[in-house]
């Protein structure tokens, strides 16, 4: 066997939901401004991209992270995902924070705060250590409220959101009405497909349960911090201090008034891999199981 690729990741997940960190790749990136960072990255290395995101090595819900030093900033952040995915994810920052502290890439801040430049701007993280420092115990994020525009919820003024309550022929939004709600959830994002995800809820006394499908119809493996800012929109502050997904998982808001919302959410590392391709694999770019 000739090993003509190799690569090394850090695994995370995050409320359920999977982030993949590039340590080491053929991925080279040299823009100093992240726009163009951003477009050097989501318009080349394709064939890489598709090896650490689908399978074998990956899954439909794995995204991708890029972190590179940054100027202005604690670290540089760059996204890849799967083509039906947002392009941006709350979450992500919390994973590679948990990363990159725990495994001791980056400096500790005397006053715990971080800060990350993204696309879509400089985010500023909280980040409460365990006495000894060597454990990422939570990540606190400041998000802004989302804002209803017609039909849709709108989240940072640019992702936009379908939100409806759970319809009568599912029983409850739970993992033995798992068939029922993707089949239901794959007919309403083919209705939708021009809108960043489709969220269904129901309601449970100061809480809601919700699933959020993707526009291909996959369902998210989290509570999603955007879709608990789109039904906190819809719903109001007291019906969704917390948002539980159907897998166990979930996110609690709690107000700060004079900027929006604060989230405090918890990384782990899954895995440290090292991946490597066989130049006569047939299958060097994957595949995907919906």
């Amino acid at each position: 066997m000739n090993y003509n690729k190799s690569f090394q990741t850090i695994d995370t997940q995050v409320v359920g939901e999977a982030f993949r960190i590039v340590v080491q790749s053929p991925i080279a990136i040299y823009q100093e401004q992240i726009a163009e960072a951003a477009t050097a990255l989501n318009t080349q290395f394709e064939n890489t991209k598709n090896l650490l995101l689908n399978e074998p090595r990956g899954h439909r819900g794995m995204h991708g992270c890029v972190i590179l030093p940054s100027a202005v900033a604690s670290f540089r952040l760059l996204f890849f995902q799967h083509g039906a995915s947002t392009d941006f994810k709350y979450e992500a920052l919390v994973a590679t924070t948990t990363a990159l502290l725990e495994c001791g890439t980056i400096e500790l801040s005397d006053d715990n705060i971080y800060s990350i430049e993204t696309v879509k701007g400089i985010h500023q993280v909280y980040v409460k250590l365990s006495e000894s420092k060597d454990e990422v115990l939570s990540v606190h994020l400041t998000v802004k409220p989302a804002r209803i525009a017609g039909e849709r919820v709108v989240v940072d003024d640019e992702r936009h959101y379908i939100v409806m309550e759970k319809p009568h022929h599912i029983k409850a939004l739970v993992l033995d009405e798992l068939a029922y709600i993707s089949t239901w959830g794959i007919t309403e994002s083919a209705k939708y497909h021009d809108a960043d995800g489709v969220i269904v809820y129901e309601k449970l006394d100061s809480m809601v349960r919700s699933v959020t499908f993707e526009r291909d119809g996959y369902i998210l493996r989290s509570p999603s911090v955007d879709s608990t800012l789109a039904l906190t929109a819809i719903l109001g502050d007291q019906a969704v201090q917390i948002n539980n997904s159907i897998f166990g998982s979930s996110i609690e808001l709690t107000r700060k008034y004079e900027v929006g919302y604060e989230i405090a959410l918890k990384g782990y590392i899954t895995g440290i891999h090292q991946f490597v391709v066989d130049s006569e694999d047939p299958l060097q770019q994957g595949f995907i199981i919906v």
